[in-house]
C-alpha cells in the first residue's frame, strides 16, 4: 500500500484492517473496522479522518489513533492529517455527499450517508485451529484477580485426571503465572526432535507455563502481538500428546489473552470462578459476557472462598455474603458447578505444590470430584448441541 503526502484514500484506511490487533477488533464492538473510518475530507489543506467512536473509551481511542499514525508514518507527515472521533448519531455536515466509490480526499462525506452495519454480536475470525491431539478445551476464567482461578484450575485438572482422563493444564496468565508453583514443578522444558517444546508432568497432568522461562523475580512488561505470539506457540507448539482435556487457566479480565484464546481455537466451553462478594460478582458477569459474545458456552460457576469453618468452635460463617453463585446461575441460566470453602489447607498446599486433590478421601478431592463430573457432563452436551 503506497500513500503519498495527500493523497490518502479511504479505501487505504478502510484497509488497514487486515493489521488491526485482536484487542482493537474486541472494542470495535457492533461496527466493522470499514464501517467506523466512515470519510476524509480536505479541511484547509490539512486531511482529516472521520471515524465513528460510539462505544469507544478514551483508551480505545487513544489505542486507534495510534495505530493508525503507526500505519501511515512511513508514506506521510503526521502533521499533514488528522483524526478526528465523532458519533455516528451526530448531524450530518451540509457538504455533499461522495459517491461510494469516489476518492473522498477533496470532499466532506456525511456520517447518514455510510451507512454502518452493526452485527448482533462480535464474531471470531473464522479458520480456528485445534490443538493436536486435544479433544476438548476447558478455559477456566474469572473477571477479576484473588478469586482462586488458579487454584481452582489446577484442582479441577487433578480432579478429571483422578477420573481416568487424559489431562494437561495450560497456565496463560504470562504477567503472574502460579500453575509451577502450586504443582512443585519447576524444571526446564525439553525440546523434541520435530522441535515441539515437550511439557513437563506433575501429578499425572502434563503442564505448560510461561513460568518455565521467566524467572520469579522477573517482570514482564509485554504489549498485546507478544502476548498473542506467546500463547500461539503454547497452543501448538507444544507436544501435547492425546488429551481428553486441556485445562487453560487464564489471566484474570477479558483482556488480550482471553481474546487470543478465542479467536485462534476451537474452545469447549468456559468455567467461571467467583467469590460471593458482589465486586467479584459484578467482574464475573463480565467474564459471561464476553464469551457468550464470542460464542463460547459457559460450562458452569464456581463459588470459591463460600464458606469459613472456624477451626476452634467449629461454627460456619459466610465471610464474604452467601448466594452469589446461585443468583449468576439463575439470572444468566447457567449451571452451578459447586462451592469451595475457604479453608487453610487448600492455601498451603498450593503453596507446597501438592493440591489436596492428590489426597485420598480428603474433602476437597470429593468436593472438585463432583465439579469435573459436572463439567465432564456438561462438556458432552455441548457437543451433542453442535452436532
Amino acid at each position: 500500500m503506497t500513500i503519498k503526502s495527500n493523497t490518502i484514500s479511504l479505501e487505504a484506511v478502510q484497509n488497514l484492517e487486515h493489521a488491526l490487533s485482536s484487542s482493537i477488533l474486541y472494542q470495535l464492538g457492533d461496527f466493522f473496522w470499514k464501517d467506523r473510518v466512515h470519510s476524509i475530507e480536505n479541511d484547509s489543506g490539512k486531511l482529516k479522518i472521520r471515524f465513528y467512536s460510539d462505544g469507544l473509551n478514551l483508551s480505545a481511542k487513544t489505542e486507534i489513533e495510534t495505530f493508525i499514525r503507526n500505519q501511515l508514518k512511513e508514506d506521510t507527515s503526521e502533521s499533514e492529517f488528522s483524526i478526528y472521533f465523532e458519533r455516528k448519531e451526530k448531524p450530518a455536515p451540509s457538504t455533499p455527499a461522495s459517491k461510494p466509490n469516489e476518492n473522498h480526499t477533496n470532499h466532506s462525506h456525511s456520517p447518514q450517508n455510510s451507512a454502518a452495519k452493526p452485527i448482533p454480536d462480535m464474531k471470531p475470525p473464522s479458520g480456528k485451529k485445534p490443538i493436536q491431539g486435544v479433544k476438548r478445551i476447558i478455559a477456566v476464567a474469572s473477571g477479576k484477580g484473588g478469586v482462586g482461578k488458579s487454584t481452582v484450575s489446577v484442582n479441577l485438572a487433578i480432579g478429571l485426571h483422578n477420573q481416568g482422563y487424559k489431562v494437561g493444564i495450560l497456565d496463560a496468565d504470562i504477567y503472574g503465572p502460579s500453575v509451577p508453583t502450586m504443582l512443585n514443578l519447576h524444571q526446564d522444558p525439553l525440546v523434541n526432535e520435530n522441535n515441539k517444546i515437550i511439557p513437563p508432568e506433575a501429578h499425572g497432568l502434563k503442564v505448560m507455563s510461561f513460568g518455565f522461562f521467566a524467572p520469579e523475580e522477573t517482570a514482564v512488561i509485554w504489549r498485546g502481538p507478544m502476548i498473542m505470539k506467546a500463547l500461539q506457540q503454547f497452543f501448538w507448539d507444544v507436544d501435547w500428546g492425546n488429551l481428553d482435556f486441556l485445562i487453560i487457566d487464564l489471566p484474570p479480565g477479558t483482556g488480550e489473552a482471553q481474546l487470543t484464546l478465542v479467536q485462534s481455537i476451537p474452545i469447549t466451553g468456559a468455567v467461571i470462578v467467583t467469590t460471593p462478594q458482589n465486586v467479584a460478582l459484578l467482574d464475573a458477569v463480565k467474564g459471561i459476557a464476553m464469551f457468550r459474545k464470542t460464542d463460547v458456552p459457559i460450562i458452569g460457576v464456581v463459588e470459591n472462598m463460600s464458606t469459613f469453618t472456624c477451626p476452634s468452635c467449629g461454627t460456619e460463617s459466610h465471610i464474604f455474603g452467601s448466594g452469589g453463585a446461585e443468583r449468576i446461575s439463575g439470572k444468566f441460566e447457567v449451571p452451578l458447578l459447586g462451592h469451595i470453602p475457604l479453608i487453610s489447607e487448600i492455601r498451603e498446599a498450593g503453596d507446597l505444590g501438592s493440591p489436596l486433590t492428590t489426597k485420598q478421601n480428603n474433602q476437597v478431592r470429593i468436593r472438585f470430584a463432583e465439579i469435573a463430573e459436572k463439567v465432564v457432563k456438561n462438556a458432552v452436551s455441548l457437543e451433542n448441541l453442535k452436532k
